[in-house]
């Protein structure tokens, strides 16, 4: 029975050491933000396109399902492989936008966590646009806040696949 206790107050201490380094890693530079960029053989006009048009949007973007533009709020249904391919919805609501420029959004989930997700288009010459993204996120729920330092590099590693099936997408050649 000695050995019970002490496997006790070891899983104990390694759980307590755990949730301690997740909420000192929830409070590293960077935590809650997420950002990528990359260059995209097309002039700004047709780049902005993939971010309005929302049957485009729907393929570059991962996991969504369907998009519903009612008005002023898009609402995006995606199936989140990291929570069992439960369909998660985020509504969007435009803040600010110049047109081929800048696309500020602020999103929310009924699942706990809201953003503000900055959309910057460079127009780099000779037809290049250079598309950045930035996001400040906020975790409602105080599980998904404790697993920031997880969520978030996900996140930032699904914006950049995103990017990049957008750029593929993108200077796809059209057949003549």
């Amino acid at each position: 029975m000695k050995w019970l206790k002490w496997g006790a107050a070891i899983f104990a201490g390694l759980i307590a050491t755990g949730v301690l380094a997740l909420l000192v890693l929830g409070q590293r530079d960077g935590a809650r933000r997420t950002g990528a960029s990359v260059e995209i053989a097309r002039p700004p006009a047709e780049v902005w396109s993939w971010l309005e048009d929302a049957a485009k949007f729907r393929q570059w973007v991962g996991w969504v399902t369907e998009v519903r533009d009612s008005g002023a709020t898009r609402s995006v249904f995606m199936k989140d492989p990291n929570m069992n391919d439960e369909i998660v919805r985020v509504d969007s609501v435009v803040k600010e936008r110049i047109p081929h420029q800048r696309l500020v959004v602020e999103l929310t989930s009924p699942i706990g966590f809201s953003g503000v997700m900055t959309y910057s288009l460079e127009d780099l010459g000779g037809g290049r646009t250079r598309l950045t993204t930035s996001a400040h996120w906020v975790y409602g729920h105080w599980f998904a806040s404790l697993m920031e330092p997880v969520v978030t590099p996900q996140a930032n590693a699904k914006g950049r696949e995103d990017l990049e099936r957008l750029k593929r997408l993108a200077e796809r050649r059209p057949l003549l």
